[in-house]
């Protein structure tokens, strides 16, 4: 009887635990999707609604990653150019700078 309730408490247990880690993945899952959707949004709005200053930006086309300064996709075994984009623009006087260490969009700050 003690053997069937060890067995059953370690089962519930890892239950438990299985089911916190999938809810807890989900969520993490649903920040960065909500992320990226921001992100491509937001590169959108400066497209449409500002003036691009300087093409320095080096990024990939969908479905590539950069991977040693190439453009790959592994699961297809291949590889394209890289694409210039705009890492600067103004938008109305405001400067938005493309910052390669963060990978995201800044103010940039004259003086």
């Amino acid at each position: 009887m003690k053997k069937l309730t060890k067995i059953s408490l370690v089962i519930g247990i890892t239950l438990v635990v299985g089911l916190v880690l999938m809810v807890v993945g989900n969520k993490i899952k649903g920040d960065i999707l909500r992320e990226y959707q921001e992100e491509q949004l937001y590169q959108e709005w400066l497209v449409e609604n500002c003036k691009c200053l300087a093409r320095e930006r080096i990024s990939c086309p969908s479905g590539f990653q950069m991977i040693n300064q190439t453009c790959k996709d592994e699961s297809a075994s291949t590889v394209t150019s890289k694409l210039i984009s705009c890492s600067e623009y103004d938008c109305s006087g405001e400067i938005k700078s493309w910052n390669n260490e963060t990978e995201k969009w800044e103010d940039k700050i004259n003086g």
